[in-house]
């Protein structure tokens, strides 16, 4: 990638499942707009409720979508609650053994996007980790109370007529593309800083974070909080200060 290439990706922002709940979804843009704006990643910290295991059809379009039916394609479902409200997290056509390690009571960090059939507003995650260090909850709590206390929130728009008709054209959209990153046609630039860290890795050297972020062309804040994220997923790690380095 050149140095001037950039890319879109909305990053992910840090709130509690009521402001999820309270916010206004909008087909037209397949984005929440909440408290603390126009939404399409949020990142959670939640206990799992309830997880379940259902064989589903990818051609389902009533409302029985969230009921178990018999199919080839299996969905996981996690109900959460993080103390201010509950939602649902789904994941849909995947393998469950690589889910096993995450059970009822576990409590859990997700990285995902907002979706919508119906009425029902869920995460369908992208990144979801267990948390075993109490002191994570409190930190991610102290991030979003910060923001409110700094005056970081807008009103919530109301959702026009031109979107409420959309949401009654749902039945006609095909599941895969309803359920689809509306995001793919872009790279993900959390693949790209594997990338680049990775061939920097190779003689043992490492690359700075200045000029990770020459090569990136995004903000010093937004590469912060990605190599954040990648430090705490081990992805990457730093073999001295501001040199990172991938795990081999």
């Amino acid at each position: 990638m050149s140095e001037t290439e950039t890319y879109k990706r909305f990053p992910a922002v840090r709130c509690w499942i009521h402001h999820i709940m309270e916010g206004n979804y909008s087909p037209g843009d397949k984005s929440l707009y909440t408290i603390f704006g126009k939404v399409k990643r949020v990142r959670i910290t939640a206990t799992i409720m309830d997880k379940r295991e259902i064989l589903s059809t990818q051609e389902s379009q009533g409302d029985d979508l969230f009921d178990e039916d018999e199919s080839s394609n299996m969905r996981i479902e996690f109900d959460l609650d993080d103390g201010t409200g509950l939602i649902r997290a789904t994941l849909w056509r995947v393998d469950p053994e690589k889910y096993e390690k995450f059970s009822k009571g576990d409590i859990v960090d997700v990285i995902g996007l907002i979706r919508k059939w119906k009425e029902f507003v869920y995460v369908s995650p992208e990144i979801m980790k267990t948390i075993e260090t109490p002191n994570f909850i409190l930190l991610r709590d102290a991030e979003i109370i910060k923001k409110i206390q700094d005056g970081e929130t807008a009103e919530i728009p109301e959702i026009g007529e031109a979107d409420v008709e959309m949401d009654e054209m749902t039945d006609e959209i095909d599941i895969d593309s309803l359920f689809s990153d509306d995001d793919e046609e872009f790279p993900s630039i959390r693949d790209e800083i594997i990338s680049v860290v990775k061939q920097h890795s190779k003689g043992g050297e490492g690359i700075s974070f200045k000029d990770l972020k020459d090569k990136l062309g995004i903000s010093k804040e937004e590469l912060k909080n990605y190599l954040r994220d990648l430090e705490m997923e081990m992805e990457i790690y730093q073999s001295e200060e501001g040199i990172y380095q991938i795990y081999s």
